[in-house]
């Protein structure tokens, strides 16, 4: 049997005429497997004087030793008008209807074809021909455009074989047909070769970034709640939305004509938001309040003779406390940001800017980096200690800024106690350790990650922050020499390009700051460093918590630079394991290649059946799958209630469950964990904070979990996709690969619903 593409048996293949595909099973049920059938071809050529040439062609054939035969076939009754030189087909009704005229399809596209193989430099003879499988030899009458013996009628059809041989050895010379067996070069010509395209980590930043936009509106829905409390603390983890909500509050409060106060602990976030707040909101850090009235709340005068420990934490707050009673400027609404940064000692004096009892004052918190707001080096930041508010606060739950990838990571290096945790539904990147022996050795990768990302994955430097444990000034910084930093054009971040107004994000330069610096912000992809140059070991509360507000400032990808005899690095090779769906990046539409463990809610086995997700991030969604995949995988048997291992696989617009493999779901990863009943405390002097804190703090407290925030409900799949997708997964169909895709969060093809909410098929709008 001739091998035949594509073939019948193993996908579904659409004629566009009885005829055509009469002449497809004569060619597979007559030919030997020394012949190759392409049915239905089409050829793209770029002339030079009419530009962009199509022609299809009903069979190109190709054997070793007669080389490639163009066919084109027509069926039904034919008429030639000799008078204009036309074509008729007449139907069983007698109707007729014009067609091409098949010898000049044939000639043109084989003398097309001809010259694409030149081009390629491939040498084979190439013959025409025509068929009429409706139509006897002997009807044809020949003339200056018709040669009999390239035409193929019923008697030919009847021994095919022969009469290609026939037909080739009567039109082509005999020295023609001694040629190279040309069978791999011509079916990457005809058929194509399998390709992947590159993902290009700059449309994944670009795709994600489309996916992120769409917190504001998200977060719009929290500000009325939190607008109607007159006194309240937010808390939530690194990327939960609090300065975003924090920023819409103040341009509610601002479009309500109350006086508005920002304060936060970092001059580079200061920044940032004066810019998105605008005209009508005051923003100034913590330590510019106190100077703002004439008091320095960290550094004493010269006429105070004290500790500057007591200046920090008594006196000054005094001073200022008498300094704000002696003006008359006062807030209807005060917006305290990176709570966990302020001293509690300096509450009662930040409160004092208020204008009435009855004035807005919120608070904003993440007790995970609650180094220095804890107040002295006997206990750690216990909010429920230390903030002005006692409990209830509002907890802010899901997670819009971090993968959940980067985000289960972060979590190893928690100081707080973990009341509550977070959602991720995003996925993304794995975070990447890159070692290296010494300083040299580190500025050479880093150069070669710059030209990886840069050149090869077209990243913009301005998607890029250096983020560094400690001063990349210092001696010991791995980036000095300092003309390190002018050959990678990085732009250093200080809080003196905050208070500047260029200092947004250049377009064609790498960002490099401090991590304390750069504490509230964000960025796509950031790297860090120093972290083995910083002489503290990672249980260390301030380490710790250096490196969890470094982790948490990256959306999309992060990259940790450390020693590889760093003790360290069996800390941070620790924590990628915890993390739970691994596997790299996926673009938009691309497949899936995580795992996910699911219930079966409905099967048909003659149909399709549906997965109940069990996922956090899901709500109990519903994925389709199919027999095909249940075949494949030795599942016979199946039924409702089994539980399932399965990738998401993105097909078109639409996700199925594939790869499927039974599972115990006391197994599953995403069970809840009971919070630990240890409570363990640490005490450390505090030698690095560079704002707002403590002479020595230090960090404590129990870890618990809290249940993950509700998922946004996906679409569902129209009716014309699952007949598509059912299409694609018949029996014998071979199964595609999942190519280079990976970690993708499959929303499309997730139906919410149970079992009872399944039937064979889709309800009309599905």
């Amino acid at each position: 049997m001739a091998l035949m593409y594509p073939d019948t048996n193993a996908a579904r293949v659409i004629f566009a005429s009885r005829a055509e595909e009469a002449f497809y099973e004569a060619c597979r049920d007559s030919l030997s497997d020394a012949w190759t059938v392409y049915y239905s071809r089409t050829l793209s050529t770029i002339d030079r004087d009419s530009g962009l040439k199509d022609n299809e062609i009903d069979f190109v054939l190709y054997h070793h030793q007669y080389g490639v035969l163009v066919i084109e076939v027509k069926g039904g009754r034919i008429r030639y008008n000799a008078q204009n030189g036309k074509f008729y087909s007449i139907n069983r009704y007698g109707e007729t209807f014009k067609i091409k005229d098949p010898f000049q399809q044939a000639l043109v596209w084989k003398s097309r074809f001809w010259r694409v193989l030149r081009n390629r430099n491939i040498k084979v003879p190439v013959s025409h021909a025509v068929a009429f499988p409706s139509v006897h030899e002997s009807e044809i009458e020949e003339s200056a455009a018709i040669v009999p013996a390239i035409v193929i009628g019923r008697q030919k059809m009847a021994s095919l074989a022969s009469a290609l041989k026939n037909l080739v050895t009567h039109v082509q010379p005999k020295h023609h047909l001694k040629f190279e067996d040309v069978t791999g070069d011509l079916h990457d010509v005809l058929w194509g070769k399998d390709f992947t395209s590159k993902l290009f980590l700059k449309d994944y930043l670009t795709s994600h970034d489309l996916r992120v936009k769409d917190v504001e509106v998200i977060q719009e829905t929290l500000v009325q709640p939190i607008a109607a409390s007159s006194r309240l603390a937010i808390e939530g983890e690194a990327g939960t939305g609090k300065t975003l909500i924090a920023l819409l509050l103040a341009r509610h409060f601002r479009g309500q004509g109350r006086r508005v106060l920002m304060l936060s602990s970092n001059p580079l976030l200061n920044q940032y938001l004066k810019d998105e707040a605008g005209t009508g909101v005051d923003v100034k850090t913590y330590i510019e309040l106190g100077e703002g009235f004439g008091v320095h709340l960290l550094n004493p005068p010269p006429d105070f003779d004290g500790s500057r420990e007591d200046w920090s934490q008594y006196e000054a707050p005094d001073r200022l406390i008498k300094a704000i009673t002696a003006t008359e400027q006062r807030y209807d609404v005060l917006l305290c940001d990176e709570a966990q940064d302020v001293q509690p000692f300096w509450w009662e004096a930040v409160e004092a800017v208020l204008a009435t009892e009855d004035s807005r004052f919120l608070i904003f918190f993440d007790r995970s980096q609650g180094i220095f707001g804890a107040g002295g080096s006997d206990k750690g930041f216990v909010p429920e200690e230390v903030l002005p508010f006692a409990q209830p606060y509002f907890p802010l739950v899901y997670n819009y800024r971090t993968t959940r990838e980067i985000a289960s990571f972060a979590r190893s290096f928690r100081t707080g106690s973990q009341i509550i945790q977070s959602h991720c539904g995003r996925l993304g990147y794995i975070p990447e350790l890159v070692l290296y022996d010494d300083a040299q050795d580190c500025r050479g990768k880093l150069g070669r990650l710059f030209r990886k990302l840069f050149r090869e994955e077209d990243v913009s430097p301005s998607d890029v922050t250096l983020l560094s444990a400690r001063n990349p000034n210092t001696a010991e910084s791995v980036l000095k020499p300092t003309d390190i930093i002018a050959r990678y054009g990085l732009r250093l971040l200080s809080a003196d390009q905050a208070q500047s107004s260029n200092s947004g994000k250049a377009s064609n330069r790498v960002d490099l700051a401090t991590i304390s610096g750069f504490k509230g912000l964000e960025t796509p992809i950031v790297i860090l460093l120093n972290i083995s140059e910083y002489n503290l070991p990672l249980d260390n509360p301030i380490m710790s918590s250096l490196v969890y507000v470094a982790c948490t400032r990256a959306k999309h990808m992060l990259y940790i630079m450390v020693q590889k005899d760093d003790p360290k690095r069996a800390a941070f090779e620790a924590a990628l394991k915890t993390i739970k769906n691994t596997g790299g990046m996926v673009l938009e539409g691309s497949d899936a290649n995580f795992e996910f463990v699911g219930s079966v809610s409905h099967y048909n086995p003659d149909r399709l059946g549906w997965l109940t997700v069990n996922d956090p991030a899901f709500e109990k969604s519903t994925i389709m799958f199919f027999p095909h995949d249940v075949r494949v995988a030795g599942l016979d048997g199946l039924k409702v209630g089994d539980n399932l291992r399965f990738r998401p696989r993105v097909e078109g617009q639409s996700t199925i469950a594939a790869d499927l493999k039974p599972v115990n779901l006391e197994l599953n990863p995403e069970e809840e964990m009971p919070a630990p009943d240890i409570e363990e405390k640490v005490s450390v002097k505090d030698e690095t904070a560079d704002i707002a804190r403590a002479p020595e703090p230090a960090s404590a407290s129990p870890d618990k979990k809290s249940k993950p925030a509700k998922r946004i409900k996906p679409r569902r799949i129209p009716a014309r996709k699952i007949a598509k997708i059912e299409q694609d997964h018949a029996p014998q169909t071979p199964k595609l690969s999942s190519g280079t895709s990976q970690n993708y969060r499959p929303v499309l093809g997730l139906r919410k619903g149970g079992a009872e909410s399944h039937n064979d098929s889709p309800k009309p709008g599905e």
